[in-house]
């Protein structure tokens, strides 16, 4: 097997789209790739501030002095945006598109991406969110 052949095999399924029903309307819809989960999961990062204390003589304190700061309205904008971004490469689609959509919508279409691209609870912190309303 070349490389071309291995290469084919491992993006199978990125090209193959699903027909879904959402309010009535059938849009296709694509598996998310590896590269955007990733580039998903860094949107998602861009809500937490990590604050590493430091004591009197410039030595860094024990991990258990460590903060992790999270706002949590922007941490909500963050998901907020990894859903849409989502939503639109499954759809290849503008994101700002997506966001012109009726509430309630995304949610729903982004139900079917996770679904189609066997995603978990654990790939985006969205996710276990998104469930958390269903």
């Amino acid at each position: 097997m070349n490389n071309n052949d291995i290469l084919e095999k491992l993006t199978l399924g990125k090209d193959v789209t699903e027909t879904v029903k959402v309010k009535d309307v059938e849009i296709e819809l694509r598996p998310l790739t590896s590269g955007e989960l990733s580039k998903l999961q860094a949107i998602e990062k861009k809500g937490f501030v990590m604050k590493i204390g430091m004591n009197n003589q410039g030595k860094r304190q024990s991990m258990q002095t460590n903060d992790l700061d999270v706002n949590a309205g922007e941490f909500n904008e963050y998901q907020t945006e990894a859903m849409y971004q989502a939503i639109s490469w499954s759809m290849d689609i503008d994101p700002d598109a997506v966001k012109n959509f009726a509430v309630g919508v995304p949610e729903e279409i982004f139900g079917h991406v996770i679904r189609i691209s066997s995603l978990s609870d654990d790939d985006l912190t969205v996710i276990k969110t998104f469930r958390k309303v269903e």
